[in-house]
């Protein structure tokens, strides 16, 4: 008797396979969930063990300097800023201790860094302050429970706006009437952020009270409005406001009009006027300035640092002091030709860092344009004070050895 195989694959629909995609979307989506509170749990291991060895890191075996050196070793690692990897620490590290359901939830993949880290940052105002009577801390310990309990239920169903709102409303709910407190504590992280732009432009920001912003928005608008009666101008609203903007805050055309030293690169081709320079105009730390503005900022602006550089050679007359403290010029030239700090991966501006000899002052170093590089305070504490060996490359460029051995990698020129 012939068997006959009954079996016959069902035609896969494209519905079918958009659902299978989805599917292992998800699981890719929680793995990356987990190995994120992996990376998390390991970066506070490591810092941990760094304070507790501070000898690994630190010459004088202070923990607090092996901390922040082994920080900037995971950061070379991860290719992050030391900020970052600080961030992702602190929110592991207070997440494990209050949280707990909430970092479960993280460890199998059902929730993210993201929504850990809004959990953490939405209970912040409730610390109480390290020398609390012991009544006040048990009282946000329950509201850290509550709050545990609660988001590690919602972080599996909700969008991470709604997420957010709800863990919001909550805490408002448990912890009373505490808008006064919670305000006073966004009071003090006002700040004005610059965040850079392409083609030459930047976004400028700053946190401050909701009533004030309005305020400023209005003046802008109202002041957009009139000047648009005048046939003559032919900018948009938007437009005007933006030039209202930074008028005022330069206060240009006014007695007290910033008076800041700005650092310009324009390359001699650009002013020859030909039509595709080598190299392109810059600012202070890269950012690209078109041609016409560089030349209009070269030849009127008398608040520009004139300086034509030579795109082959790139550099100027090395002026050789054999003082310690290096010349304004010296300090110039540098900044111009780092624009930020010149250890691999740091973005903190030239202008705001030291000046460290390469070969140290006191063991014969020159105070020359060779021996002198930028290294943002951060760094160059960590250069005389840790175990981390800086080098110079011929390039200028400053390669770092951590104590572990890792060895920085230069950047790409472009």
């Amino acid at each position: 008797m012939e068997l006959v195989d009954d079996f016959t694959p069902m035609p896969r629909t494209a519905g079918d396979v958009v659902a299978v995609l989805l599917d292992d979307l998800t699981c890719t989506d929680n793995e990356v969930n987990r190995q994120a509170s992996l990376r998390g749990e390991r970066i506070v291991e490591a810092l941990d063990l760094a304070r507790r060895h501070p000898e690994i890191y630190a010459h004088d075996a202070d923990p607090a300097m092996a901390e922040r050196s082994a920080m900037l070793d995971i950061a070379l690692r991860l290719r992050l800023s030391e900020d970052q990897v600080r961030e992702v620490q602190s929110t592991t590290r207070w997440a494990m201790r209050h949280l707990p359901e909430v970092w479960a939830q993280a460890r199998t993949g059902f929730a993210s860094m993201a929504a850990v880290r809004q959990v953490v940052t939405l209970l912040h105002f409730v610390v109480p302050p390290v020398d609390a009577p012991e009544e006040v801390r048990d009282a946000a310990a329950a509201v850290f429970a509550k709050v545990d309990h609660a988001a590690a239920e919602w972080v599996l169903t909700c969008p991470p706006e709604v997420f957010r709102r709800r863990v919001k409303r909550l805490i408002d709910v448990i912890s009373g009437d505490l808008a006064a407190r919670r305000h006073t504590r966004a009071m003090a992280d006002r700040k004005v952020v610059r965040t850079p732009d392409s083609d030459g432009m930047s976004w400028l920001g700053a946190l401050v009270p909701t009533h004030e912003a309005v305020a400023a928005m209005g003046r802008l608008t109202a002041t957009a409005k009139h000047m648009q009666k005048d046939k003559r101008e032919g900018r948009t609203r938007d437009q005007i406001r933006a030039d209202l903007f930074i008028s005022w805050l330069t206060g240009k055309g006014t007695a007290t009009a910033v008076k800041t030293k700005l650092f310009i690169t324009v390359p001699v081709q650009l002013l020859a006027g030909e039509p595709v320079p080598v190299e392109q105009a810059t600012v202070l730390g890269g950012d690209a300035i078109d041609p016409l503005t560089a030349k209009q900022l070269f030849l009127d602006n008398p608040t520009f640092h004139r300086v034509i550089t030579d795109p082959i050679k790139g550099v100027v007359i090395d002026m050789d002091r054999r003082t310690y403290r290096p010349t304004r010029a010296q300090r110039d030239w540098l900044i111009l030709q780092h624009g930020t700090c010149s250890r691999d991966g740091c973005s903190r501006l030239a202008v705001d860092a030291d000046l460290d000899h390469d070969r140290p002052w006191a063991h014969g170093g020159l105070t020359n344009l060779d021996d002198l590089r930028p290294l943002c305070p951060r760094d160059h504490k960590h250069r005389h004070r840790t175990r981390a060996v800086y080098r110079t490359r011929p390039d200028r460029t400053v390669e770092v050895t951590t104590p572990t051995g890792f060895v920085s990698n230069s950047p790409p020129p472009f």
